[in-house]
């Protein structure tokens, strides 16, 4: 008899899952990953977490609150949970023997020894960091280079570290079932836009507002600065009974920070200032990488309105979520049946590849060189504008 396919595998999931994570040319892509919030992480606070298979634990000193050390979670010495230990000024030490590690791993003192503490003396340390209240750990996609220093850092937002904008809000949406890999095609899947968030909807919620539409115009790019990061900007306008608003026009601008583990979503508002909102996708689940625990933290310039940075971040979680309704369910295609107009598809890919395992990206780069029949990645290409109009039915 065959198995049912909705009866969990031996290792608890479920052989539809399983048949969707195989799909993605990796279940896991090397990154900035948030593990905690600053609320959550106090000066001489101590929490463990995993990611990856990871055994963590994360401290922040008591003498220099803005140091974070991330260690494997059981200690060298003889294995104990040095999450059940305590900070003792800037160090962290072990339940057991009272060993203590700096953030940097380094063991700072064993009370019972007189021997010289050796460089050699040392937890395995993990790059951290506070990025705007939300801290990060490298994890890298490749086990053999992991613990080793990241290949860029997570790009900082000036008008936040100035203080000239103020933090406004956070939101943790919990547990949502999707791959990092679609918030990237997501932002160059131009026609989506139109079809799927053509709509207006009551912030926070995924009411449609009668009458309403929004049309999209949608520019993905790679970044000119740094080749890890990529965005879109969309500049969107309202339509009311199918007449367009031209004074409604707004433009909003997301940048993916690596695989998009971190976002950053920013919003102007002419004569007032300015939102960001940074958004974050953590895989939490051991049984299932698929699962990520997705949140969010935002800042606004003090002029901005309460209500109407509300507006716009509950609008932008409306929209996010029809995106997670259709993630949690698809599938990835390494050979996408795509239109003409939908080239931008294959710019993204071409940069995408470098976050997936080498091993991987032969699989990659021949499925889309085989299925549609595209050059060679050129140098210095230049991204086009694809109005989502143009790919839609004629009334």
């Amino acid at each position: 008899m065959p198995p049912d396919p909705m009866q969990p595998l031996s290792g608890g999931r479920h052989p539809l899952h399983q048949r969707q994570i195989d799909s993605y040319p990796a279940p896991f892509l090397g990154g900035w990953y948030a593990f905690a919030h600053d609320e959550e992480l106090k000066p001489g606070g101590v929490i463990a977490f995993d990611i990856d298979g990871e055994s963590l634990v994360a401290f922040r000193s008591k003498d220099s609150p803005n140091d974070v050390g991330v260690l494997d979670r059981h200690c060298p010495h003889l294995g104990a949970d040095l999450s059940q230990g305590k900070v003792c000024g800037g160090s962290l030490e072990c339940p057991f023997h009272q060993w203590q590690f700096g953030t940097d791993g380094c063991v700072t003192k064993v009370p019972y020894s007189a021997a010289p503490l050796k460089a050699s003396l040392r937890a395995r340390r993990w790059y951290a960091t506070d990025f705007h209240g939300v801290f990060c750990v490298y994890i890298d996609g490749d086990p053999a280079r992991r613990g080793q220093p990241p290949p860029y850092q997570l790009r900082r937002y000036p008008d936040v570290d100035s203080g000239d904008m103020v933090l406004r809000g956070r939101r943790d949406a919990g547990m949502l079932r999707l791959h990092i890999a679609e918030l990237a095609e997501n932002s160059a899947d131009v026609a989506h836009f139109q079809y799927l968030h053509g709509h207006m909807t009551i912030p926070f919620t995924g009411i449609r507002v009668p009458g309403v539409t929004i049309h999209h115009d949608v520019l993905w790019f790679a970044d000119p600065d740094q080749r890890e990061f990529a965005g879109f900007r969309d500049v969107a306008v309202l339509e009311v009974g199918g007449r367009r608003l031209p004074f409604t026009t707004a433009t909003a601008e997301v940048r993916f920070f690596g695989p998009g583990s971190v976002m950053q979503f920013g919003f102007a508002f002419p004569d007032l200032g300015e939102l960001v909102l940074f958004q974050t996708h953590t895989p939490s689940d051991p049984a299932d990488p698929m699962m990520h625990r997705v949140r969010f933290r935002w800042y606004a310039s003090k002029r901005v309105p309460r209500a109407l940075v509300s507006y716009v971040v509950g609008s932008w979680m409306a929209q996010l979520q029809a995106d997670i309704d259709i993630w949690a369910a698809k599938r990835y295609r390494d050979k996408p049946m795509l239109m003409p107009e939908e080239h931008q598809l294959l710019e993204m890919r071409r940069w995408y590849r470098q976050f997936y395992p080498s091993h991987r990206t032969a699989r990659h780069d021949a499925a889309v060189a085989d299925e549609l029949q595209v050059q060679p990645a050129r140098a210095g290409w230049q991204p086009v504008v694809v109005d989502a109009e143009a790919v839609a039915p004629s009334s």
